[in-house]
């Protein structure tokens, strides 16, 4: 199992679009979204490849090969976003500020880039990830990026061993600690 932590501030993926193009009547694809989101995604891909090449070096060191190759795999992800400034008042997070970061970026936007930046490094193709787990969550000031965990699938099970830890509703009602804290130990 690799396990690593990425530090910055998570970017989607953008869905590219087909256009027509008026010189020569072919069609043609063209990046989705705006020059600053496209520039957002580039840092958020670097990020997640260093984290990726660091985890890679400890686990194989002295290689520049995939980490799983060939592998059926299970993959955890857990996102870390900033809270907007209107969740914060003078004693810290507003006791009406929303639980979890249910807006945009969309998840599915965030796993494709944060997946296609792993490709090559921790594995050779991201079609051999039979079982993906992903949580969004709030982050403590400063410490926004992700968790993320990639086992082989023939070693695990899917329930047992991911390391994406879910956190029940009876969990945050016992916890207040846990309720805008972000990042936690579901062990403590």
């Amino acid at each position: 199992m690799i396990q690593f932590t990425v530090l910055g501030t998570p970017a989607p993926k953008g869905s590219a679009r087909a256009m027509k193009n008026k010189y020569t009547g072919k069609a043609q694809l063209v990046p989705g979204g705006s020059q600053k989101n496209r520039e957002a995604m580039r840092s958020w891909s670097h990020d997640v490849r260093s984290a990726a090449i660091a985890a890679r070096a400890r686990t194989l060191p002295l290689t520049e090969r995939p980490c799983f190759v060939n592998t059926p795999l299970h993959v955890a992800i857990r996102f870390y976003l900033a809270r907007p400034a209107s969740h914060w008042g003078k004693k810290g997070v507003l006791p009406s500020a929303p639980l979890f970061p249910a807006k945009k970026p969309d998840i599915d936007k965030l796993v494709r880039a944060t997946l296609d930046a792993m490709t090559g490094i921790i594995f050779d193709d991201d079609s051999r990830i039979v079982a993906l787990k992903v949580l969004k969550l709030w982050a403590r000031p400063s410490e926004e990026g992700a968790d993320i965990g990639i086992m082989s699938a023939i070693d695990n099970k899917y329930d047992s061993d991911l390391p994406v830890h879910t956190v029940s509703a009876g969990e945050w009602a016992a916890r207040p600690d846990l309720k805008h804290a972000g990042r936690h130990d579901p062990n403590a």
